[in-house]
């Protein structure tokens, strides 16, 4: 009789050290595009959507015309050299004129804003699952 009750109590210690082991999922990852023609005065033959991505954990980058342009970390702040990258990319594809240069620092902000937002949203959401 004492040996079933060991036996059962081992097996509910077995179960609950396989539970609390169990391996978290990997971040689900998020993706907002946007679309910068008229920020960045861009040719109508140009695409100028760019789309950022972020599972809020450890990864976060912009994309743009297949091109990834990754951030140091997971907070909008981080994503400064992305950006900058992502309007250098537009303006080697054509858009920009001097004409409407100012608009291009509107595109910038944009872009940021759009880290911001879906970065929010991601965080928010694992609150949540």
């Amino acid at each position: 009789m004492k040996t079933k009750k060991y036996l059962w109590i081992l097996m509910m210690v077995l179960a609950a050290f396989v539970v609390s082991c169990e391996k978290d999922e990997d971040p689900i990852e998020a993706c907002e595009g946007e679309d910068l023609a008229e920020d960045f005065n861009c040719p109508v033959d140009v695409d100028a959507i760019a789309t950022f991505c972020a599972d809020g954990v450890s990864d976060s980058y912009y994309t743009y015309n297949g091109t990834d342009y990754y951030c140091t970390g997971v907070e909008a702040s981080t994503c400064d050299g992305a950006i900058i990258q992502v309007g250098i990319a537009l303006i080697e594809a054509g858009c920009g004129t001097k004409k409407k240069s100012a608009n291009m620092e509107n595109g910038l902000i944009k872009l940021s804003q759009m880290a911001e937002n879906l970065l929010a949203e991601v965080r928010s959401e694992s609150l949540y699952n």
